[in-house]
């Protein structure tokens, strides 16, 4: 019997299915250049409650995850829109952002080399120690190389657009069950984490992708739509050099102010406010304890954070410490601002927790002019709370 006789036929459908996998499966090759401009769109609110039922299907799934709540008082538009530039050639890379709240972020990358400029952290670059990495170069990265996908999505053809002037394949893709062990895939969460589907265009030519929508409930959450695009046009060399604004001087790493590993006794001299310590802890449990300096850029106030570890590993906490009066300007302040916090008093001392429900039990309370946030992923909010109502000033002499 013929070989063509025993396979199926094919219909229309998957004549298209089959040509949209070609495309995809080719995207890693389709340029030597590129130069484009996207509008990023988030609904704040979906984006968010998608972003938590997902966390809450992988838990289900048995994933060990923890999730980090911040909230914040000021009132925020329920949308949000940035414009990002980004420009490849071989392992060169410039990403910018315009509006947003990363306006005037940009990044260069020349293989191992990169070079960040931030409002918020300055110039930094890892020219000292090349082994240093960053995200730089991975931006909206599934854009330009949308093969990744062919793993996590499954496809379907629906029709055909047009998108910065080119030919599309209008395309109905659902992610493919995760396994838990490895996580959600990177691609997925750069598209928006949570979606029920996503709506793709798919470069008729080159199979990159030019606009997504993530969906879930039928509504839209987060847009990535391609504004210009161009391909294997020369690229002026002043692209890829980078040149920090007039007065900023480039940072040598990350690392500018190194933690300090030190006794409770030595955290308590550093400080430049009252370090607390549990009144009592099991013998089995081990403490780290690190002092962290203040520093202009990123702006952070001088801390201490302790950390404490049971011999089996069955049973820890972190404790993390600044001066009251420095909260308003860290990102703890938002997180203690919001609304599912309840109140526990313990020997007299008012103590605020949160439940496991977020992934880790977490409390927070201020002593001696000291603010303690107490996080734990396998304590309840309740002896959090005890530990909290515990906590005494650490020593300031040894005792030997």
């Amino acid at each position: 019997m013929p070989v063509s006789a025993a396979l199926p036929q094919t219909s229309g459908d998957q004549a298209k299915l089959g040509a949209l996998l070609v495309l995809l499966h080719g995207a890693d090759t389709a340029f030597r250049s590129v130069e484009a401009t996207y509008r990023v769109w988030r609904h704040d609110e979906r984006l968010h409650e998608a972003f938590l039922a997902d966390f809450e299907e992988q838990k289900r799934r048995g994933a060990s995850i923890s999730l980090h709540s911040f909230g914040s008082d000021d009132p925020a538009p329920p949308e949000r829109e940035e414009t990002m530039r980004i420009w490849r050639e071989g392992e060169r890379v410039r990403e910018e952002h315009h509006g947003g709240q990363r306006d005037g972020y940009y990044a260069v990358a020349d293989g191992p080399l990169w070079w960040i400029w931030d409002e918020h952290m300055g110039a930094m670059s890892n020219q000292d120690d090349p082994s240093v990495g960053s995200g730089v170069g991975q931006e909206l990265q599934v854009m330009l190389n949308p093969t990744p996908l062919l793993s996590s999505m499954r496809f379907r053809v629906t029709g055909s657009s047009e998108v910065a002037g080119r030919a599309t394949v209008t395309t109905h893709a659902t992610p493919r069950p995760q396994d838990p062990r490895h996580g959600r895939s990177l691609a997925l969460h750069e598209l928006g984490t949570g979606a029920h589907h996503y709506k793709l265009e798919v470069d008729q030519e080159r199979g990159l992708l030019l606009a997504v929508t993530a969906i879930r409930n039928e509504q839209p959450f987060h847009k990535i739509t391609t504004l210009a695009i161009q391909f294997d046009e020369p690229t002026p060399a002043e692209t890829f050099q980078f040149q920090p604004p007039e007065g900023e001087q480039i940072q040598p790493s990350w690392d500018r102010h190194p933690p300090q590993h030190v006794t409770l006794t030595e955290a308590q001299q550093l400080a430049p406010f009252t370090v607390l310590m549990p009144d009592q802890v099991p013998a089995s449990w081990q403490v780290h304890c690190t002092f962290f300096e203040a520093s202009q850029r990123p702006p952070s106030p001088p801390q201490v954070s302790l950390n404490y570890r049971s011999d089996d590993g069955h049973e820890s906490i972190s404790i993390s410490q600044m001066a009251a009066t420095d909260r308003a300007s860290h990102h703890y302040e938002n997180m203690v601002n919001s609304d599912d916090w309840q109140d526990l008093t313990r020997d007299g001392a008012s103590i605020k927790v949160r439940p496991s429900g977020w992934g880790q039990a977490q409390a927070h309370l201020e002593r001696d002019g000291t603010f303690v946030f107490l996080v734990s992923d396998n304590l309840t909010s309740d002896q959090l709370a005890t530990i909290a109502a515990g906590l005494r000033p650490a020593p300031d002499v040894g005792s030997i």
